[in-house]
């Protein structure tokens, strides 16, 4: 579990007063990590193995079976490591790559929730990945409209600053009390206004 039932209370509530006074929708999704990076694993494994098989022949005389034999227990060896320390892969990936996979997932978490699909076309996602340090902010296309993109984008700065103090409670919290303004602005409640949303804080497993 990643939040503490009363930190998800917190959020919930501060999304409930926000969506009293706007009819846009907000959801906040939250997951440790975006991605098993299995596969960066194994690549990682392969390079160790081969790089460590080219620096022992040159150092130590060995036939083909021997070379062979030693390529397998480093094989093995570094794959039991990077299970055993799995987040050892996280800290060896570029930053750009590990961004790429928590932006993948946020896309994907907008459609599978089916955000994309409201009939006001209001909805606004906050997704953090907390291994990756990661923070995007997806809204849908009545929000884009009327709401810059440099809006969201410096949002997403300040909340991203606080995930890396591991303060994302207070992240989450402030981004959702400083869109409470400009949301109530531009799309304010209607009498005949109802949130399509059930479940406003998600969290991915």
């Amino acid at each position: 579990m990643i939040l503490k039932d009363n930190e998800k209370e917190q959020i919930s509530k501060e999304i409930e007063n926000l969506e009293r006074f706007s009819s846009a929708e907000l959801v906040a999704v939250i997951t440790q990590k975006s991605s098993s990076y299995k596969y960066a694993s194994l690549i990682i494994c392969i390079f160790l193995t081969f790089l460590f098989s080219f620096i022992l022949y040159f150092v130590k005389e060995v036939s083909t079976l021997e070379l062979l034999q030693y390529q397998l227990l480093i094989f093995i060896g570094t794959i039991l490591f990077f299970i055993k320390f799995d987040n050892l892969t996280l800290k060896l990936l570029p930053l750009s790559y590990k961004h790429q996979k928590a932006s993948l997932k946020a896309n994907e978490q907008f459609y599978n929730l089916g955000l994309n699909k409201t009939k006001t076309k209001q909805a606004i996602m906050f997704f953090v990945s907390l291994d990756e340090k990661y923070v995007e902010i997806i809204t849908d296309t009545e929000i884009s409209k009327k709401i810059p993109n440099e809006f969201w984008e410096q949002l997403v700065y300040e909340f991203t600053l606080d995930i890396k103090k591991d303060d994302f409670l207070s992240g989450y919290l402030k981004a959702i009390k400083t869109s409470k303004a400009i949301l109530i602005q531009h799309f304010p409640i209607q009498n005949d206004d109802e949130n399509e949303l059930s479940n406003e804080v998600i969290e991915l497993k």
